[in-house]
């Protein structure tokens, strides 16, 4: 089994936008999508409007300031 890498958390996110920003580029922009794949993305869009946010600093900055 390979070794294992700790990375940080702000690694990570830089690598997870890398990684679609080279999926963006590389991709066809006037492509359509199969129906299925639409679909699901679709449904993870609601899923996420529906979720309650995993990181707190989010939703406070949300939130009006008294």
């Amino acid at each position: 089994m390979p070794k294992s890498i700790n990375i940080d958390q702000k690694h990570s996110r830089a690598i997870v936008r890398e990684i679609g920003e080279k999926l963006r580029t590389t991709m066809e922009p006037e492509r359509e999508l199969p129906v299925n794949v639409r679909t699901q993305i679709d449904r993870l869009r609601e899923l996420e409007e529906q979720s309650p946010s995993i990181h707190p600093a989010d939703e406070r900055r949300d939130k009006p300031r008294r």
